[in-house]
């Protein structure tokens, strides 16, 4: 039974999004990829899709039964905003996080990811993204995509690993 208007079960539409995302792996050559899909506010038919290697988040944000766009004008109201971002299928915008940042930046997070301080954060966050560093290269931000829905704001479990000076130890820093 597809998703659909008549029949909104979890499981079935939770199937669908998940296709979604392993065609979208197949056709961009994403082989080992893994795809995570999460529900998301305001109607069964929203979600998010992630399709993951050891290097980036790639995700868009879907309605599984919409055909068209539903743009969002002035005055709408806080549903519609929380609504409009969740495109058609046929139409998705894909876009990419890296779990590293590039460059020396990636060299950088990786250490700050990997190091002991980290531990409990790395235990919990299912889908963690480079979000930036401060204080120079003092901290290292990291969040959780899972909880990162579009219109927002700042998405929440957001954590760094911060140290003193180079080659000091890191710390686990709550944002």
């Amino acid at each position: 039974m597809p998703c659909s208007r008549a029949t909104s079960a979890s499981n079935i539409c939770r199937e669908k999004a998940a296709e979604f995302g392993e065609r979208y792996a197949r056709e961009q050559g994403l082989r080992g990829a893994s795809v995570n899909v999460q529900p998301r506010p305001v109607s069964p038919f929203n979600w998010t899709v992630f399709v993951s290697d050891a290097e980036a988040h790639r995700f868009a944000h879907v309605n599984l039964v919409r055909q068209a766009p539903l743009p969002y004008r002035e005055g709408d109201g806080l549903i519609a905003r929380f609504d409009s971002v969740y495109e058609p299928l046929a139409s998705a915008h894909w876009a990419t996080r890296s779990r590293y940042g590039e460059g020396m930046e990636g060299a950088l997070a990786r250490a700050a990811w990997n190091s002991d301080a980290m531990a409990p954060y790395r235990w919990f966050a299912d889908l963690p993204a480079y979000d930036g560093t401060s204080g120079g290269s003092a901290c290292v931000w990291f969040v959780d995509l899972r909880f990162d829905s579009p219109g927002r704001g700042n998405p929440p479990f957001r954590y760094g690993a911060c140290r003193d000076a180079a080659g000091s130890p890191w710390r686990l820093v709550p944002p």
